[in-house]
């Protein structure tokens, strides 16, 4: 039985998680053109006359004249099938920590936040659940932070807004 994926997430691994990272993973892929820039070996037809355009977030074969975008690139690259590459990127890419971003989403716009990091925010740690009561506290004190922090955040959108329809 094949799985349907929400548009918005087949949106996100097209033109979000970045081709180079997914070059950067894959095995036997990633490489350098002629003039030293991030390049590929063609899934397709072994050639090594390849470019990578992160504006479009596409792959070129200028051999076989094809692009990819990172679904297909898995798919070719891997030979599997839609379903299995965009599970392949949702476990490999798409929600993987990265070691380098920090517990923050601002830390790295382009990636999204796995949801364990934003859980381990809002969660007591192990050792704070002593008692039922004192997790219920605790979690509603860290509800009551993430509202304030929501609420300074929506006044901050609202300010840039104004600002920018001036």
């Amino acid at each position: 039985m094949t799985r349907r994926f929400a548009p918005e997430e087949l949106t996100f691994l097209r033109n979000r998680v970045p081709i180079d990272r997914v070059i950067e993973i894959l095995p036997d892929l990633a490489g350098r053109n002629k003039n030293g820039q991030p390049s590929f070996v063609c899934p397709l037809c072994g050639a090594l006359t390849t470019s990578i355009n992160a504006a479009h977030n596409l792959a070129r074969c200028f051999s076989c004249r094809r692009n990819f975008n990172p679904i297909e690139l898995v798919m070719h690259h891997l030979k599997i099938g839609f379903v299995d590459s965009v599970k392949w990127l949702q476990k490999n890419i798409a929600v993987s920590p990265s070691p380098s971003r920090g517990r923050h989403a601002g830390a790295n716009k382009t990636r999204p936040i796995a949801i364990a990091d934003i859980l381990s925010n809002v969660m007591p740690a192990a050792t704070e659940i002593k008692t039922e009561s004192n997790c219920s506290a605790s979690v509603l004190q860290r509800i009551s932070r993430l509202e304030s922090s929501l609420s300074h955040l929506y006044r901050l959108v609202n300010q840039l807004q104004s600002s920018l329809d001036r």
